[in-house]
């Protein structure tokens, strides 16, 4: 599944952002070769990728607040992978068996994973993309190359995230989050 902007109509669509697998032209201010698109395995897992990222791991004991408007910018979609994909296994021993270094996959800084990115882009098996772990470690992500998996995936249901309480609940629950009318500055 993921997480997108619910002004994007496309649940499946991609933009030219530099994010951990993004082609390191976009770096250089050139044309990127491919975009990626992440899934992840949970709607916590996403959550925290997309909407919370670090802004909640430095913070004061209790609940991380969350103001309801920017929970309302967002859309969750669950994605069906409708043919086998290939792609580089960066979870658990294959990380080290691959000799990638553990930043690649982990660290909060992406230029070393861009690097590795198009290393991977350009193996001559043209796989479709990575698997890895969330730096977060609550599960694993697909950054998939847009170009490569043209027919490979299906949106199956989107929702409001506001409209999702079973699944916002679970998210507040795991990451100790509290949902308020405002935001409150700090």
């Amino acid at each position: 599944m993921r997480l997108v902007k619910a002004a994007h109509v496309d649940a499946l669509g991609v933009g030219p952002g530099p994010s951990r697998f993004s082609d390191p032209m976009l770096d250089r201010r050139r044309p990127p070769r491919w975009l990626p698109i992440y899934l992840g395995q949970t709607f916590t897992l996403c959550f925290q990728e997309a909407v919370l990222r670090d802004r909640a791991n430095a913070g004061p004991p209790g609940p991380f607040l969350v103001a309801e408007a920017e929970l309302a910018l967002w859309d969750w979609a669950e994605i069906e992978i409708v043919r086998p994909l290939r792609v580089v296994d960066l979870r658990g021993a294959a990380l080290t068996r691959s000799r990638v270094p553990t930043d690649v996959a982990g660290a909060a800084d992406h230029h070393l994973a861009r690097s590795w990115g198009a290393a991977f882009f350009r193996q001559p098996s043209n796989v479709d993309g990575i698997m890895f772990p969330s730096r977060f470690r609550t599960g694993d992500n697909l950054a998939l190359f847009q170009n490569r998996v043209a027919g490979a995936l299906r949106g199956t249901a989107r929702r409001h995230v506001l409209d999702s309480t079973v699944e916002l609940g679970r998210a507040c629950g795991a990451l100790d989050l509290a949902i308020v009318a405002t935001a409150l500055d700090p």
